[in-house]
Parts: C-alpha cells; structure tokens; sequence
C-alpha cells in the first residue's frame, strides 16, 4: 500500500516546464501527475496511478491523454535536445547504444501487441521486436537518455501476409539515425559504445561518415586478415590481389604469448588488496568483414573465465584505455533497470502507438531529471554533496512527499477518510470460476483438416 501523492513533484513540475509549449495546461497537469506517480512508487497502470492521486484523476481523463490527446512527441522531444542542451555544457562524452527485446522485458511484449498495426507508411502489418536507446554520459555524473527507436523485425510477418516482406530498418540503422538526430540537434562527437549486435562492417562505417569514435565488442567468429608469408599466385601465375590469409580472432591472439593485467590498485587507507579484473592481450590488424585498420584488445576475465573482444578506430589507445571507456556502457544497462524498477517500464500496458511513444518519452524524461537533482546536489559549489544513486534521490523524494502528506491530513480532516475509501474499494477481489470441461463433438481429421483450411 502506497503513500498517496499530496502534491506534484516541484522538480518534476519545474524539469518538465519545457514542455509546455508543445501542451496545453491541462496536458501538463496531466503529464506531471503522471510523472509524480511514477516516481513515488506507483505502477504504470491508469488505474494505480488514479488511486496514488485519490482519485482526483479518472481513469477515463489518463487514458484520453495517453492514447487521444493531440500532441506531437517528435515536437517533444526536439524541445527535450533543447532543454539538455540548455542544462549542460557538454564538450564530449561516451554515446551508449543498447536494445531490450521482448524476451527482456514484459514492456517490449507489450509493444509487440501494440504495433502489430498498419504502418501508413509502409502499407503493411509490422511486428515491433524491441526497443533501441542512445544514452549519454560523461564518464562523471552527467547521464541522460537521449532518444529511442521502436525496431520491427521484418522476418516475421504476419500470417496473413501471405509471405509478403516488408522493408524495415536494421538496429544498427536506427542506432545511427539517433546520433545523426542528436549531432544536428548540436550533441558533440564522442565515443560510441555498444555491444556485438552492433559489431558490424555497415554499422562502422557509418560511424566513420559521422565522424564518431568508438569502442564496439566484436563477436569471436570475425576473422582477421594476417599478411602471406609467401606470395600468393592466382591459376595462371600472376601475383593475386589478396596477398592475406583469414585467421580467426582466438587464434590470431593465441600465437600472442606475453599478457598484462588490468585491474585496480592496491588501497592502503581502505586495507584493500591489489584486485587483477582482466588479462589483456591487443593487436592492431584489419577484420575481412569490417573496413579500416583497428585496435583489437581480447578480455579476458581470469575469475569468470569469459572472453570479449574489444574494437576501436582510436590506434593509439592501449588496452587499459579501451576496457576503460567500454566499461562506461554500464549506465545505459542501469537506466534499463531504473526503468524497470523506479518507472516501473514493466507495467505500462497502454494500447495504443501514441500511448506507447508517449510512455517511452516519459520514462525517459524521468531518468534526466532524477540524474539532474544529482547533478544538482554534486555542483552546489559549497553545499555540494557526494553523487547518490538514483534510487536515493528517488526515497528522498518519497519522504519529502511523506512529510507533505501529514501536513496535508493535519489541515484536511476529511483526506484520511477519502485514503480508506479508495483502498477499501480494492480490498476483495473475486475468484475466477473454474468451467468444466466437456466434449464439444466426435471429429475426423479429415474434419479437422477442413476446418484449418477454411480458416487459413
């Protein structure tokens, strides 16, 4: 059971004002209110989020504004650019890109019911897969999401397309419309950090064209191109054009017998030991399936006995470097979670493709903010304080609503009786009845086969 909400959130009200040329005032209220649900514990559902505000908020009024409301979340989300720019002076930083698939998150179910709809503009039926973020951060405590892509997968049509493919965009396209949005919207260049799904030779050279460094981890069954120790001759004796064999990572680092260990130093003050996290061996070579000469480091973590292989453009950099900056993709796995655990991404079941999008843009709009009150707190010049996670600043903003609750039940007699009113309404829930189970008719599979048939 919940404390009720006893008034909008003030940093949520005054972080999301920038919105307010894209809303009316009611629409603002309303998003607001949502948002304050969200972060004082309240589930994704229309129905728990009009019980958190006592019911000051039919349902019927949050679902219009999710699912009818007339508003643009593209116009949105340009004035979201805005504001981040706006807030940060950002000079460079780490682009980290990721993807939840439906299998990772009950959401991503969700949104594969959803968008089982006609796209206008594809004049076809889609299936939304997942969902695709860039996130950025500092390497410090400046983290924020900075847009999403929804990716249909268009391998599995559906059954009555008959086989018909449709053409849809690839993660890694998605991926790069992101940065090529976020570089017009004035986003510095910096280093993009992802995962194998992304390790791939379009996906890099699209980066190239961006101008973007990166830190990509490549799959082990990428084969390198190592020079012919003798010439190779083609049938008729003349000198081939590929003078290079094709050698598999693991081997090509297998024939490396010297290695060092990354990790961290021993802390006196602490009593902690010397730590070794990784054994690292690097090459710098050229892949036959991505372009361009790079830096290859394997990892390998001596406790898990697991092994990654890291590629960058940057050939200067030495393997500690690159584990480094890789080891920054982190908080866009952590936002994942917030969103699962702190904005409760997980339960949003609202059916409609603006519902979705709008929901999405909200759950990100949350992560900014609370990541700003920290920012905040950090950079309060004398006051400054140490950086907290954001489940902290989440319970600090529970107790302040707390304290105001008890303020509010102290000049209003009448609250406390109206709090028992809407939890009474859901104390009993009724059982399923259980149906019995009988023999609808005698059939021959030839009957059945009819049947099938006719429904196909």
């Amino acid at each position: 059971m919940k404390i009720p909400c006893a008034e909008r959130l003030p940093f949520i009200v005054t972080g999301l004002t920038f919105l307010q040329p894209a809303l009316t005032n009611a629409q603002f209220y309303n998003l607001t209110m949502v948002a304050t649900a969200l972060v004082l514990g309240g589930k994704f559902s229309l129905s728990a989020i009009n019980r958190m505000w006592l019911g000051d908020k039919c349902v019927s009024t949050l679902s219009h504004f999710f699912s009818h409301a007339k508003l643009s979340t593209t116009e949105m989300q340009n004035l979201y650019a805005l504001q981040i720019m706006h807030l940060y002076k950002l000079q460079d930083g780490y682009y980290c890109i990721d993807d939840t698939m439906k299998h990772h998150t009950n959401f991503c179910k969700c949104i594969h019911g959803v968008f089982v709809l006609f796209d206008h503009a594809l004049k076809t039926n889609l299936k939304a897969i997942c969902i695709v973020v860039l996130y950025y951060n500092d390497g410090g405590i400046i983290k924020f999401p900075i847009a999403h892509r929804i990716y249909y997968q268009d391998t599995k049509n559906m059954p009555w397309q008959n086989g018909k493919r449709s053409v849809c965009k690839p993660k890694y396209e998605l991926a790069i419309e992101m940065l090529q949005w976020a570089i017009d919207k004035g986003f510095p260049l910096g280093v993009v950090l992802a995962d194998s799904w992304f390790g791939s030779g379009p996906f890099i050279k699209a980066l190239k064209r961006l101008g973007m460094s990166y830190v990509i981890e490549i799959k082990s069954s990428l084969n390198v191109r190592i020079p012919c120790k003798e010439p190779k001759l083609t049938r008729t004796g003349r000198v081939a054009k590929n003078q290079y064999d094709l050698t598999k990572l693991p081997d090509v680092f297998k024939s490396i017998l010297t290695f060092t260990k990354c990790g961290f130093a021993a802390d006196k003050k602490r009593e902690k030991e010397e730590r070794t996290l990784y054994h690292t061996k690097i090459i710098t070579a050229r892949l036959n399936s991505i372009a361009g000469k790079h830096r290859i480091v394997q990892s390998i973590d001596p406790t898990k006995n697991t092994t990654k292989y890291l590629l960058t453009n940057e050939l200067t950099w030495e393997s500690t470097k690159i584990i480094s900056a890789y080891s920054h993709r982190w908080v866009i796995e952590e936002f994942f979670r917030n969103a699962k655990q702190l904005s409760d991404m997980e339960g949003a079941t609202i059916r409609s493709e603006q519902g979705v999008t709008l929901a999405l843009c909200l759950v990100s709009w949350i992560d900014s903010l609370l990541h700003f009150e920290n920012y905040k707190q950090s950079t309060a010049g004398k006051l400054s304080k140490e950086p907290l996670t954001v489940p902290s600043i989440v319970r600090q903003a529970q107790y302040d609503n707390l304290e105001a609750f008890v303020n509010r039940v102290q000049k209003d007699e009448g609250l406390l009786k109206k709090w028992f009113e809407v939890e009474k309404k859901q104390l009993n829930r009724k059982r399923k009845k259980s149906n019995v189970l009988i023999n609808i008719e005698e059939c021959t599979e030839d009957c059945t086969k009819n049947h099938l048939d006719k429904a196909a």
